[in-house]
């Protein structure tokens, strides 16, 4: 991208100063205003005509004949991408998600997951979301089988750390309630420590009848999550980019609904750093006018979920990469001691 916008180092530094100013004021950034701030001095009919160049080249945009600039969607992600430099997380900051944080939740990963989305969303000031671990990296205690009609099962899981998982799965219709109890009572004499995945190869050997049936159940309960955690949907009230009403519901309906914002979350889980998504390539989505930090969490250093702020594109990037980058690996660290 840098390369095909060909830009000077005065034109960066034009539109880094416009997006910094636009992100602090939401208002548009007049040439006086850039004038004010760039060092070495320029006069504000030269700033105005490096604007206008970055107008040209669609990186900035003017709402209004009279009115200053504003960077567009692509004048934010260039800026992310190439001029951007991210602020120290300040030493207070850190201290407050540590000590905030708690070690053994009694409540299992459900209260850690309440406690970070809780922190973040206070510290950021917008909304967050995290995605709950998915349950084939949690340790199990127990599974049960519940036949409810002819081929078709409800599967219980329950994980150490208190996730509750119910699934249906297909089953052969001849498959009676007796010879599920004795599935249920062979995988539960197993079970205690390991997790869907450890119990998957252990019995894929020993039940060779039940193969097909096993890959079933375990495919099935593998995909199942419990429900992402959201707080701060209140802090979008404050915010001029969603004071227009219809705007605001469409955004609280998708944050309801929820499905959009995980599969925005998991197009990142693969990263190992903060992501920065701004936009949306997609007209009608209800997101194409925000932006969102995301990053995952791990346990045992595999990717199980993650967490975004998500608020308007107008957002302090370089204060929340930090950030958001800094409760992930508390989140992390704190997994993998509750399933040690």
């Amino acid at each position: 991208m840098r390369e095909f916008y060909g830009l000077s180092e005065r034109h960066e530094r034009v539109l880094s100063l416009v997006t910094e100013e636009y992100i602090e004021t939401a208002a548009p950034v007049g040439s006086r205003t850039v004038a004010k701030r760039f060092r070495p001095p320029l006069s504000p009919a030269t700033i105005r005509n490096v604007m206008a160049d970055l107008e040209d080249l669609g990186l900035l945009a003017q709402p209004h004949t009279s009115a200053g600039r504003v960077p567009t969607e692509e004048g934010f992600r260039y800026y992310v991408e190439h001029l951007m430099e991210p602020e120290p997380l300040p030493e207070k900051t850190r201290h407050l998600i540590e000590t905030s944080l708690p070690e053994e939740p009694s409540g299992g990963w459900g209260e850690l997951l309440r406690s970070v989305t809780h922190i973040l969303s206070g510290l950021s000031g917008f909304p967050v979301i995290v995605t709950a671990p998915k349950l084939e990296f949690e340790k199990l205690v127990k599974l049960d089988f519940v036949p409810l009609s002819r081929g078709v099962v409800l599967a219980v899981a329950v994980s150490a750390s208190g996730l509750v998982i119910h699934r249906l799965f297909q089953a052969p219709e001849d498959l009676s309630g007796e010879e599920l109890e004795r599935l249920a009572r062979i995988l539960n004499e197993r079970l205690p420590g390991l997790t869907l995945e450890e119990l998957r190869r252990l019995l894929s050997l020993e039940l060779e009848n039940e193969r097909e049936l096993l890959e079933e159940i375990f495919r099935t309960l593998s995909q199942g999550e419990g429900e992402p955690v959201v707080e701060g949907l209140n802090r979008l009230l404050d915010l001029p980019e969603f004071q227009d009403l219809s705007r605001l519901r469409e955004i609280l309906r998708a944050f309801e609904e929820k499905r959009l914002l995980v599969q925005l979350i998991d197009r990142c889980l693969a990263a190992r750093t903060p992501q920065v998504l701004i936009g949306h390539p997609e007209a009608r989505c209800p997101f194409r006018q925000c932006g969102a930090v995301v990053a995952s969490y791990t346990w045992r250093e595999v990717p199980v979920g993650g967490l975004a702020v998500i608020g308007p594109m107008r957002m302090a990037y370089a204060r929340l990469v930090p950030l958001v980058e800094f409760a992930a690996r508390e989140l992390s660290r704190r997994l993998d001691k509750l399933s040690s």
